[in-house]
């Protein structure tokens, strides 16, 4: 579906936000840990089996991406945990960066960010979540680039018209990185995790976009030099 609507698109370079595992079930499990405010405890299910279906569900995605012949850049979803299986499936796919490991300059643009959620517990196993406070303490002292040069990449959208859940119906966003768009205002913030609202926001000086589940077909292009964002799906979800 996306390589025919991207047949004729002149791509410079691919960002993508993450969740490329796509679960109700463990999407259920976090709703869990999020209203409980921990993580479950630990069952002893999570068995080579598993690890080899999450490997063969990234290796089939990132075919896919680097299809089209350019960089795919993205950070990890929520639900790309552990993410070291993530990382063994990149092995084989050099075109293809994690910006965790570092910010990447391409076009004369950095990308800097962080994947998962913003949530109640710091965690790399079931799920794959930050605590508020650590996700401000790594960004607390801003980028290491010019921010009208800066994109932000990172799972988790700032609290806007665009961070509404369409299971639950609510916000999903976070307060944090709202505090570190209006600090360090980076050019552009993409962003993913809600599904019921994509389209873009203004916050501060920087243009928000979440360009919606790609497994619904949602997609944005961007065009950083004239400041312009397509959606060129309808943005009903």
């Amino acid at each position: 579906m996306l390589e025919d609507a991207l047949e004729d698109q002149r791509l410079d370079i691919i960002v993508f936000a993450g969740d490329i595992l796509n679960s109700e079930e463990r999407e259920k499990e976090w709703l869990n840990v999020c209203a409980a405010g921990k993580l479950p405890r630990k069952k002893n299910d999570d068995d080579d089996d598993d690890g080899v279906i999450d490997e063969m569900a990234y290796r089939e995605f990132f075919i896919n991406l680097t299809g089209f012949g350019v960089p795919v850049i993205f950070v990890p979803g929520h639900l790309d945990s552990p993410t070291s299986r993530l990382q063994k499936a990149l092995s084989d796919f050099p075109n293809v960066i994690n910006i965790q490991d570092a910010p990447y300059q391409i076009g004369g643009y950095t990308f800097t960010g962080w994947g998962g959620a913003i949530g109640p517990v710091d965690a790399d196993g079931k799920f794959y979540c930050t605590k508020e406070r650590n996700f401000k303490k790594k960004f607390s002292s801003g980028f290491d680039s010019d921010p009208e040069k800066t994109i932000f990449l990172v799972h988790t959208p700032p609290v806007s018209r665009v961070d509404i859940d369409s299971v639950i119906g609510e916000h999903v966003g976070s307060k944090v990185i709202n505090e570190i768009l209006e600090k360090h205002k980076p050019t552009f913030c993409f962003c993913g995790h809600a599904h019921g609202t994509p389209g873009q926001d203004l916050l501060a000086s920087t243009t928000v976009v979440n360009p919606g589940p790609m497994f619904k077909g949602r997609y944005a292009i961007v065009d950083t030099e004239q400041h312009k964002v397509i959606f060129p799906t309808p943005l009903r979800v």
